[in-house]
């Protein structure tokens, strides 16, 4: 009751400040901005207005509308790496601009993505985190694997949850509780190559930002951060494409007009180095008999068409695929193992110019996800066969509307409406000796989702910026049905001085459960929808943070700092003795299709405090990201209901990268990353089963099931703590005498840290020839060379 109040407040009062300006002496001052070297529009550039001094900021079509009085005005534009540009009226009646920016560094000036790092850190939340062009494609890398998902988790509030993961945890909330978005399509995994790399291809991304607080009302449907991925549009005017070599992957992105001005098409593909070899020639070791398979790769593609000057039809199409197989024969037994994944999304955007006020974008897609393994074993002297396979996947359609409107300079409402359906399998299992038995799983595949958001934006004085929304949403099936209500409300302020403040609270809600096992290695996971045994999971999340930027005569200097809490209830873990693997192999069928028998809900808190600094002399950058935090989970059904650190309980996090230009063509750049071991459960005592069989091998044999293991707590031991230097350098050229060509050379790990990827129990021989158990771990990434080499056309 109390939003409805303020929201009807805000609206009254808006349109009493609309009638009011309504007069002759105030004319209209639209335009746009574009890169007068590609002719490409600019978002989100900030224009300084003379003489008051007020910062406003373009759309995300590089256009602007200011409504003011008669008098003579300043447009300034200091926007790195464009040049210095202010653009004088004399304002007598309705000016159209076109502002064009020039930038001196042709060779290194990435169109594709935004070029925000120099902005200053008081101008936007300092919740939000967006990702520099320049920055992400000179970050040191894994064998050459620049990624997104990496590249933000070296940002405060962020972390992963193991070593050369492709995942995020934000703020103490775990992987599966974060939205990714891929041209507003949200992604059901983010793992690929079987999680040492993301499934978004660095080549074609456009820009990228993170929300870990303040949420906008048009994104829900996860409880712990929102990442939205755009790619580039196809481009209308010109052919241009870009070539990349790898360690690992190979890249190739063509863009080109089909009917100039009018239709384009733009296609991107990616695919490792081991699929090109096994093309040419498979893996074949014919002493044993063994023949591997390896296909990891992508393709993302759009198809964009200029309606109209007001509508543009944008078709966005994606797939990746992971597959490892192993076929063997031995005397009359043929065996074929495989591990693999896919997922695809297609969408259709419609946008539409409505008039100088206003903006609708409309957006259709279907979007599925799968995973399975198994072996398969055929007999050729009896001509029998025998097959397990462990099938999972998920599979959704929406549509989408969103709209916003410009009442003035001060005041500005978006709203909309979603329509999604959710069909599941959590598990399938085929399982014959020589017809396939299918045994679906009984619980409810089916989940039907609307929702309702809207919110205000107000300028309550210069700088001063107040937003208010809701989100409505409902979710449900013939089981069960939820309504769930989601306030949102933001505040930030810049004042004199250069210092911002900014505040947020919201609430989130997430039908869809995701159970997994964490880190590298199979990226096996569950999905499940809200029943009547899972209720939506929920969230709560608070910030205030501060920013302060430092000018001098030859430097900058910004720091900020946002802290947190993040209240979570209803959240899922396996019970004791369960992951995603054992529930669907080990488990009796009819007992692992209820996931009543291994997984629980509970409470979850967060809370802690970001901090980031950057420092910039000349061609000298230094950027340091910081976070203290604890989080804190309760399950009634767990830890005999006493609380425990979550797994995502990284107690102390920090990011230190450098970049230094050494000339006009090299560049240095470093990363140092600390952080704090993790929890996990480990026994408390382990004493030898009485009935465990003696071994006479010559050699001790150690076998699990000869020791009883006591678990007194979860979460009970903590790892050891995770430290490595990376390091890259990074050189622009001239390809061919005439392309834009980046050679870049690395090292992962330098100093070559051992640090634990998993734990494991193994056995240590005494003095007296006898053996104990002992806690030890494998390290997976000693030092690695990267290499990378890119051409653009």
């Amino acid at each position: 009751m109390k939003i409805k109040i303020l929201l009807s407040a805000i609206i009254c009062f808006a349109i009493t400040i609309l009638h009011a300006q309504e007069n002759e002496s105030r004319f209209k001052v639209s335009g746009q901005i574009i890169d007068a070297r590609t002719n490409k529009a600019i978002k989100k550039i900030p224009i300084t207005v003379l003489p008051f001094n007020k910062v406003l900021e373009a759309n995300n079509n590089g256009k602007f509308l200011f409504n003011m009085p008669i008098g003579t005005y300043s447009f300034v534009i200091d926007y790195y790496p464009f040049d210095k540009q202010e653009v004088k009226i004399k304002l007598q009646s309705d000016t159209t601009l076109l502002i064009k920016l020039q930038s001196p560094f042709t060779s290194q000036y990435i169109e594709e993505i935004e070029v925000i790092s120099s902005k200053p850190a008081v101008e936007e939340p300092a919740s939000m985190e967006r990702l520099d062009a320049h920055t992400f494609r000179n970050l040191p890398s894994i064998i050459g694997e620049r990624d997104i998902i990496k590249a933000f988790a070296l940002t405060a509030g962020v972390t992963s949850s193991g070593e050369g993961a492709a995942d995020m945890q934000v703020r103490g909330g775990t992987h599966g509780q974060n939205l990714y978005l891929l041209d507003g399509i949200p992604m059901f995994s983010t793992e690929h190559f079987f999680g040492l790399v993301s499934v978004y291809n660095p080549t074609i991304i456009r820009s990228a930002k993170l929300y870990k607080s303040d949420f906008p009302v048009e994104y829900g449907g996860k409880i712990s951060s929102v990442l939205n991925v755009l790619t580039d549009d196809a481009n209308l005017k010109k052919f241009k494409g870009e070539a990349e070599i790898g360690m690992l992957t190979s890249k190739l992105a063509l863009s080109f007009p089909l009917i100039k001005d009018k239709l384009a098409l733009s296609i991107a593909g990616r695919i490792s180095n081991y699929s090109l070899a096994n093309l040419v020639s498979p893996f074949l070791s014919e002493s044993a008999g063994t023949r591997f398979s390896v296909h990891f790769g992508d393709i993302n593609s759009n198809l964009l068409w200029k309606i109209s000057e007001k509508d543009k039809l944008k078709l966005t199409f994606f797939s990746n695929t992971d597959k490892i197989a192993v076929n063997s024969t031995y005397n009359t037994e043929k065996t074929k193992g495989w591990l693999g994944n896919f997922q695809q999304n297609l969408g259709l955007n419609w946008y539409r110019t409505i008039s100088e006020k206003s903006e609708n974008h409309l957006l259709a897609y279907a979007d599925r996800y799968g995973y399975d393994f198994g072996t398969a074993t055929s007999y050729t002297n009896t001509n029998s066969k025998e097959i397990i396979q462990i099938m999972t996947g998920i599979n959704s359609a929406g549509l989408v509307d969103k709209f916003n409107y410009t009442f003035s300079d001060k005041w500005k409402i978006n709203g909309g409406a979603s329509f999604k359906i959710y069909g599941f399998s959590p598990f399938q299992i085929n399982q014959n000796d020589s017809n396939i038995a299918a045994i679906q799983p009984s619980i409810q595949t089916r989940l039907l989702e609307g929702v309702a958001f809207a919110r205000g934006d107000y300028q309550a004085s210069k700088n001063q910026n107040l937003t208010a929304g809701f989100r409505l949403s409902t979710v449900g099936n013939s089981d069960k049905t939820y309504f769930n209500v989601e306030p949102r409300l933001g505040y930030h302020g810049v004042f004199k001085n250069n210092y911002s403040i900014s505040a947020s609270v919201g609430r989130m809600t997430q039908p869809v459960h995701r159970a997994a096992n964490p880190g590298l290695g199979i990226p096996f996971q569950l999905f499940f929808p809200s029943s009547s045994y899972l209720k939506p999971e929920t969230s709560w999340n608070f910030s205030l943070g501060g920013a302060k930027d430092f000018t001098f005569s030859k430097s900058k200097f910004s720091i900020k700092a946002d802290a947190w809490i993040k209240a979570m209830n209803n959240i899922i873990e396996f019970r004791d003795g369960y992951d995603a693997l054992y529930s669907t192999i080990v488990m009796p069928q009819e007992t692992a299709l209820d996931p009543k028998n291994y997984i629980t809900q509970g409470k979850g808190t967060a809370y802690g405090i970001d901090f980031s600094a950057d420092y910039t002399l000349k061609n000298i950058k230094f950027t340091a990201d910081y976070t203290l935090m604890k989080a804190v989970n309760q399950f009634n059904e767990l830890n005999n209901g006493k609380s425990f650190a979550a797994a995502t309980d990284i107690r102390n996090s920090l990011s230190l990268t450098s970049e230094i230009k050494i000339s006009d063509s090299w560049t240095f750049s470093a990363t140092w990353q600390y952080m704090s071991g993790k929890p996990i459960t480990i026994p408390t005592s382990i004493y030898l089963n009485p009935n465990a069989k003696s071994y006479n091998y010559g050699f001790y044999y150690f076998n699990p099931s000869d020791y009883v293991r006591v678990i007194t707590e979860r979460n009970n031991y903590r790892t050891k703590a995770f430290h490595k230097l990376d390091v890259s350098f990074t050189h622009t050229y001239k390809a061919f005498k005439k392309y834009d060509g980046t050679i870049s050379l690395g090292l992962y790990n330098v100093y070559n840290q051992s640090n634990p990827y998993v734990y494991y129990i193994d056995v240590q021989k005494n003095v007296d020839n006898s053996y104990k158990p002992t806690l030890n771990y494998l390290s997976v990434f000693p030092i690695l060379p990267s290499f990378n080499w890119s051409v653009k056309f």
